[in-house]
């Protein structure tokens, strides 16, 4: 019997953040041009869930993720940085963030983002890993 998948998001949260050396992640699943977190690893007594969803279209780096299928990385010191995503890092205090789609079945479920605190970026080597650990199946 396999796991259910609420419990297999939550344990792929805990591995990227202990694998990638980074301070949080959430996993959303998207549901038309809405994305739900529905899991996520905080740092002690924070939360990223605000009961509501965040529009696609108002993070276009985050749309461009879902569009192509391929990751991204960013730091608040970017100069193409898109607001909206900086005022979501800025709002929760994080200056790095790595997102990627999250693909089941060969279909585009859902968005990772796993952050860091700190300005420094996400290397090429640790995107590939990311990738490695965010194969669901």
């Amino acid at each position: 019997m396999s796991a259910p998948l609420s419990e297999v998001l939550s344990t792929l949260a805990d591995d990227l953040v202990t694998g990638l050396d980074a301070d949080a992640c959430a996993i959303s699943s998207v549901i038309g041009e809405v994305l739900i977190i529905v899991a996520e690893r905080m740092p002690d007594g924070m939360t990223m869930q605000q009961g509501h969803g965040y529009l696609v279209s108002e993070f276009p780096q985050t749309a461009e993720v879902l569009r192509t299928r391929e990751p991204r990385a960013l730091t608040l010191d970017d100069a193409d940085l898109d607001p909206a995503e900086a005022s979501i890092l800025e709002e929760y205090e994080f200056g790095a963030l790595l997102m990627l789609p999250l693909e089941l079945n060969g279909v585009v479920w859902g968005l990772i983002e796993v952050y860091r605190r700190e300005r420094r970026p996400f290397t090429g080597a640790e995107i590939k890993r990311a990738r490695g650990l965010s194969r669901v199946t």
